[in-house]
C-alpha cells in the first residue's frame, strides 16, 4: 500500500492522519516514490516485481493511468529495484536494478506522464543502490554499493541518454548521494 496523511503542526496528539491509501499488487515491494515536478505525477518503484507505476495527481488523490517495468522482457534472475529520480528539467525519468541486473533505465516522460522507454545500461559496478543528477542535469553519479564505486555518467540533455565517462571514485559502500550547496 501506499498511504497519504493528512498533515496538522498544530495538533498535540496526531499530527499525521491517514487520508487515503492505494493498494499495489501484492508481493511488489513498493519502494520508493517520485513527484514530477510540476506535481501532477508521481512515479513508485516497486523494489521485488521492478514495476513501475505512473499515478496521475488531482483532487490530492493518486490515480494510477500506466504500469511499465524497469527490466527486459527478456530479463531472468532476481529483482531488486533500488532507485528513482526525474531529470531537473522534468523530461527524464531514471530507476537502478541491483540484484542482477547492475543496470539503470532511461525513460522518457511523454504526454499525461507517461513513460516511454529510452536506455537500459550497465551501471559499471555492484549494487547500484542510489543515484543522484546533478543539479544542471548534466552528469548522474551512481552508487554502486557493493563495489565500493561511484561510476559517473554524462547525460544527454536532448534523448535522456546516459553514456559512460570512464571516471570513478573510489569510496567504501556508497549508499546516499546528495547533491548541496555550501
Amino acid at each position: 500500500f501506499i498511504y497519504q496523511y493528512n498533515y496538522d503542526p498544530n495538533s498535540e496528539n496526531q499530527i499525521l492522519t491517514i487520508k487515503d491509501s492505494i493498494g499495489v499488487r501484492k508481493g511488489s515491494g513498493p519502494r520508493h516514490l517520485t513527484f514530477s515536478p510540476n506535481g501532477k505525477n508521481a512515479y513508485l518503484i516497486n523494489e521485488l516485481s521492478g514495476s513501475l507505476i505512473v499515478y496521475m495527481y488531482e483532487n490530492d488523490r493518486l490515480r494510477k493511468i500506466e504500469e511499465t517495468q524497469i527490466i527486459d522482457d527478456t530479463f531472468h534472475g532476481e529483482v531488486a529495484a533500488a532507485d528513482i529520480h526525474i531529470s531537473p528539467d522534468g523530461k527524464f525519468l531514471y530507476a537502478t536494478n541491483r540484484a542482477v541486473a547492475n543496470d539503470i533505465t532511461v525513460f522518457e516522460i511523454i504526454q499525461h506522464g507517461k513513460l516511454l522507454f529510452k536506455q537500459f545500461i550497465k551501471t559499471g559496478g555492484i549494487s547500484p543502490r542510489n543515484f543522484a543528477i546533478d543539479p544542471n542535469g548534466n552528469f548522474v553519479l551512481i552508487a554502486n554499493q557493493n563495489s565500493n564505486q561511484i561510476i559517473i555518467f554524462k547525460r544527454d540533455h536532448k534523448t535522456g541518454r546516459l553514456a559512460k565517462t570512464n571516471k570513478v571514485i573510489d569510496v567504501c559502500q556508497p549508499v546516499c548521494l546528495i547533491f548541496s550547496e555550501i
